[in-house]
């Protein structure tokens, strides 16, 4: 494959709700991810206002996904907020709290009360529901947190972020926790929080993931490489890796485009630019690391073509080379 280091792994993001809005039934989209093209790394968002829309909290729409997992022994990322879950509109709250107009959640603000008494009742929920079947799964808190995309443009302050974290380890205290980037804009903060989570001795450096979302094809602009794009006021990436051999956190690609985004119709539809996010994704992680996930994003719409047999030669290659990574 393009003589790449073959030491990876590929993973997805898997979203029900974006599969019924693609067509599809989430559940054999979800089959064909994990035997079909032997995807077995998923994240899962659990998103508040699907699991608080009625008079108590309900598990019962992600059950399904998450017994599909438990049963096939996926590897599991939980998303689980409580603000920013993957997938568009980003903030996933209910609409009631829509009109406090939060710019940056800090920790004594309005929507974080609310998000700290729904992140306790939701972590005491799936704990009660699933017990010893979550010590090994990562969770994730709020996705990009520090980055302002979204229908609302929520960012979190570090105050906000601590709390959260401790009150997940207050359920979950043995469990890797991850934490997402922009592309390159937001390394230096979370690198930030995991130096205070570490100084708070709530969770030590190996318990932490560091996860890039690498975006190379954007509408009406140029292919370009989100590692090595000359942007002097981001981290590079070679001293990334230098912290990381220092401190002892994790790294992997937690969102590798592979969807089209508007007029950029390639990615997930062309061998070609499968091989490039591969070939520059890889670069990410130091030579020696042990784990190098990639986590393909949009893979939903992979399957919706191979379940509809509207497959072309180029969506046969790229399905060839996952089963054979």
């Amino acid at each position: 494959m393009s003589g790449i280091d073959k030491n990876f792994v590929l993973g997805a993001s898997f979203s029900p709700e974006y599969c019924e809005r693609i067509g599809g039934k989430p559940l054999e989209l979800l089959r064909i991810v994990s035997t079909e093209l032997g995807i077995n790394d998923i994240r899962l968002g659990l998103r508040w206002n699907v699991i608080d829309s009625k008079e108590k909290l309900s598990l019962e729409y992600y059950d399904r996904y998450l017994q599909y997992l438990f049963k096939n022994r996926c590897n599991i990322t939980l998303n689980i907020g409580p603000i920013k879950v993957f997938r568009w509109p980003e903030e996933h709250i209910p609409k009631s709290l829509h009109s406090l107009k939060i710019n940056t959640v800090t920790s004594n603000c309005e929507l974080a009360k609310y998000s700290f008494e729904y992140l306790n009742r939701l972590l005491y929920l799936i704990k009660k529901e699933y017990g010893d079947r979550l010590n090994d799964i990562v969770f994730q808190l709020d996705n990009e947190p520090f980055y302002r995309f979204g229908e609302l443009g929520i960012t979190m302050s570090n105050g906000y972020i601590l709390e959260t974290v401790r009150i997940l380890n207050g359920y979950f205290p043995n469990n890797r926790i991850l934490f997402s980037s922009a592309g390159r804009k937001n390394l230096r903060k979370i690198i930030k929080i995991f130096d205070l989570i570490n100084e708070e001795k709530i969770l030590k450096y190996e318990s932490l993931i560091l996860g890039f979302n690498f975006y190379f094809n954007l509408p009406n602009r140029k292919k370009i490489n989100p590692l090595k794009s000359f942007t002097p006021l981001y981290m590079n990436i070679n001293r990334l890796k230098e912290i990381q051999k220092n401190r002892g956190f994790n790294l992997e690609i937690s969102e590798g485009q592979f969807e089209p985004w508007g007029v950029a119709n390639t990615p997930g539809n062309s061998y070609s630019d499968f091989l490039y996010l591969l070939d520059s994704c890889i670069e990410y992680f130091p030579k020696d690391y042990r784990y190098k996930l990639i986590r393909l994003w949009g893979v939903e719409e992979l399957a919706l073509k191979m379940q509809r047999k509207e497959l072309t030669s180029q969506h046969i290659e790229i399905i060839k080379s996952i089963k054979y990574a």
